[in-house]
């Protein structure tokens, strides 16, 4: 048990009330600095303290499984030699006795009943059979240790490591460590500049203040998330202002197009009609010359017809109608006469400058317009200015206005400020 006894910085010891005179004795300690004294009183006053991991390792756990005893799975069985194991472990050192006993005696079909086991703890041997092993008594000291541990409330005490079993119950501020009540009269007085807090005072000291930080940083997530959704709501203004934009420049050019193809049908419709007048032409002498051909060939039929005959009256006939006949000139085609072909051409007047203006037809220009409203202060407004550049209240009356920037002016410049609650605009 002894080993169990912890000169550590961290044990476990039950919690109970002082007695009047234990309490009195307390006071006079907490005023009372003389060393010596006090190591009197804690002789006599002593508490019993107890490493609990130590100590559970020491007689709570089995020897060889070094697993937490039970009373149900792994019960504490006291052997002949007062040392005690847990029944499974037991159990499994007679069976490997007994398999280790038939390796040597082939000839038993079966385990032996009864065989010799040695205590791990003292090498004390003695035989025993299974049922033996079962009907061991139990230990109930361990029983009731491990009873008096998980019903016996504890709590954590950090002591000195420079003065001994003196709890750590200040804290310096200046240091930034943890010292006991000896500390702050010897290396940490106050009078020395150090500050020195009780856990309670400092946990009273420093909670409000992280508290004021938890209030402020959630005050700035809300701003972050107000000027989050005003940044969102601008992104998708963005998006209908490129819709709106894109569809107006689609109906710009729309309409060029429509200008530009009614114009196109004019001026080709002008080409057919005047290549058309130059084809009437040409296909009018076309049609007197096939005329022309048609009273030819039908005077050469009626002269060959009247050669076939051989009638000397018809002969005398024909030959007195065509014996002044002489061959006219052909019909005058001045294009095929003269060699004088029509050529056109497409006068494309202003081409030039009409591309040019084209090429810069349009442009995007952009202006702001006051879109939010800003809150007025109410009676209980605190008025803050946060690390991005906005204003933060901590109350907003219900009373609005609008803020409307001036947008007379067409010059592209643009000037903006923007908030969480306002946004103001002008262009000059």
């Amino acid at each position: 048990m002894a080993s169990a006894i912890a000169d550590s910085s961290k044990v476990v010891s039950p919690i109970r009330k002082r007695t009047a005179s234990e309490e009195e004795t307390f006071r006079a300690l907490q005023t009372e600095f003389d060393f010596e004294q006090k190591r009197e009183i804690l002789k006599d006053q002593r508490n019993f303290i107890v490493d609990e991991e130590s100590f559970i390792e020491t007689f709570l756990k089995c020897l060889i499984c070094r697993e937490l005893y039970d009373d149900i799975v792994r019960p504490p069985k006291l052997l002949n030699c007062h040392h005690s194991l847990c029944l499974q472990c037991i159990l499994l050192i007679f069976q490997k006795e007994a398999e280790y006993r038939k390796s040597l005696t082939p000839a038993y079909g079966e385990l032996p009943t009864a065989v010799t086991i040695i205590c791990p703890t003292c090498r004390t041997n003695f035989i025993t059979t299974q049922d033996t092993i079962r009907q061991l008594p139990t230990d109930h000291r361990i029983i009731q240790l491990i009873d008096f541990v998980n019903r016996t409330e504890r709590y954590t005490t950090d002591f000195c490591p420079q003065h001994r079993f003196q709890p750590i119950n200040f804290f310096c501020e200046l240091c930034i460590t943890f010292i006991c009540r000896d500390c702050t009269v010897v290396d940490h007085q106050e009078a020395l500049g150090h500050t020195v807090v009780d856990f309670e005072g400092a946990i009273k000291k420093y909670i409000p203040i992280l508290d004021k930080a938890v209030k402020e940083m959630d005050s700035e997530k809300d701003a972050i998330k107000m000027k989050q959704k005003a940044v969102e709501d601008a992104i998708e203004n963005l998006d209908k202002e490129e819709n709106k934009v894109s569809d107006e420049i689609k109906e710009s050019f729309a309409k060029l197009r429509k200008i530009l193809e009614e114009r196109e049908q004019e001026v080709l419709q002008m080409a057919q009609r005047e290549v058309g007048n130059e084809k009437s032409k040409l296909k009018e002498k076309l049609s007197l010359m096939e005329k022309r051909s048609e009273e030819l060939d039908e005077n050469i039929n009626e002269i060959e017809k009247t050669k076939e005959d051989g009638k000397l009256e018809t002969l005398y006939k024909t030959s007195r109608t065509y014996s002044s006949y002489r061959s006219e000139p052909v019909i005058k085609v001045k294009e095929i006469d003269e060699g004088v072909v029509p050529k056109f051409s497409f006068n494309s007047r202003d081409e030039s400058t009409i591309s040019n203006k084209l090429q810069n037809f349009g442009d995007v220009s952009s202006f702001s317009e006051s879109v939010y409203t800003r809150p007025t202060l109410g009676r209980s407004a605190a008025l803050s200015e946060d690390r991005y550049g906005s204003s933060r209240y901590s109350a907003v009356s219900e009373n609005r206005y609008s803020s409307s920037g001036s947008s007379s002016s067409s010059s592209s410049y643009t000037s903006r400020y923007s908030s969480p609650y306002n946004r103001y605009s002008y262009r000059t």
